[in-house]
């Protein structure tokens, strides 16, 4: 079985006007129609080349025989009246990424928690010309670590980066994990502190913003270091914005870029013992979440294994 991508063109939206594709299968039958009664969903952002959105929901509509298609909008910029649009023409719900995060919660009419609090939001769900937001981000990352390394949440924990990702990680490390001690650093002081203000309006745990300079000087009280910058992922600057020297051994890493999957990041903080969360498992547990708000179904244990296997297998990895 393999994957086809069929070039879909939308020419009514100007923000749309993109060659779109929905990935289908190909098995010993012809290529799926999608018919009136179909339902859609997908993808928007900039650039996508890298996503794998796509192999997770579609597979999964695959293995459920769910009448359902997913769809890559590659742009530049997010508008309303445009998504309204796409909910005419049969879009039920997207996934968002870099760098309209922060755009698409200001566009919803109805936010969950998350969203409300940092600003940000990674899942968009229509229904009736309304708009809900929610964030998705921030429960895939934690239950990665939860999942792998829980103890070194109980200690000190640095966030790298203060966009629309670290926003949700933000949010669920203190309300959900129990992080007593978090430090936001990033490039922009000026979110970071936004970011630090907005955190501590819902917790009383400590909260800090600081320069990547800064933290590198007693870097080694770090339990749990999460990078959250589109640094070293393909097609961008690869970084990193830790140097190796940096890490020690028992630290646990967790680069949320998974293409590629070892980042330089990633690469330096191994040479020095580091214990690495996949940037997969992220894209794994926030897609079984969205899958859950687009159609309803929560996918049993062995699904999210299938959704595991078909990442790294993506990747190179088996």
């Amino acid at each position: 079985m393999s994957e086809a991508r069929i070039p879909i063109c939308l020419t009514g939206f100007s923000g749309f006007r993109i060659k779109s594709r929905i990935l289908v299968k190909k098995k010993r039958n012809p290529l799926k129609i999608f018919r009136d009664s179909s339902k859609y969903f997908g993808i928007v952002g900039h650039p996508l080349s890298h996503t794998l959105s796509p192999l997770l929901h579609s597979s999964w509509y695959e293995d459920l025989s769910l009448d359902c298609g997913y769809l890559v909008f590659p742009v530049e910029t997010l508008e309303k009246e445009e998504l309204l649009s796409l909910s005419k023409f049969g879009v039920k719900g997207l996934s968002v990424t870099i760098p309209h995060k922060e755009t698409a919660f200001q566009l919803a009419d109805k936010t969950d928690e998350t969203s409300q609090t940092v600003k940000a939001s990674n899942t968009l769900v229509f229904e009736n010309g309304s708009i809900s937001a929610h964030n998705t981000d921030g429960m895939g990352a934690v239950r990665s670590i939860q999942e792998s390394f829980p103890e070194s949440l109980k200690g000190k924990v640095l966030l790298i980066g203060s966009g629309g990702s670290a926003r949700g990680i933000s949010f669920t490390l203190l309300k959900e994990a129990g992080v007593n001690d978090l430090t936001i650093a990033a490039r922009n002081s000026k979110t970071s502190e936004e970011l630090t203000g907005l955190l501590s309006k819902i917790s009383s745990a400590k909260i800090k913003s600081s320069d990547l300079n800064e933290i590198q000087k007693n870097f080694s009280e770090y339990s749990l270091i999460i990078h959250t910058t589109p640094l070293g992922m393909k097609g961008k600057d690869p970084g990193p914005a830790i140097p190796e020297s940096c890490f020690k051994k028992g630290q646990v890493v967790f680069d949320i870029v998974y293409n590629p999957l070892e980042t330089p990041l990633v690469l330096g903080a191994k040479k020095k013992g580091a214990n690495i969360v996949p940037g997969t498992e992220m894209l794994l547990y926030q897609a079984v979440e969205q899958f859950r708000l687009f159609t309803g179904v929560s996918l049993s244990p062995d699904l999210i294994e299938k959704g595991r296997s078909r990442l790294l297998k993506a990747l190179g990895y088996i």
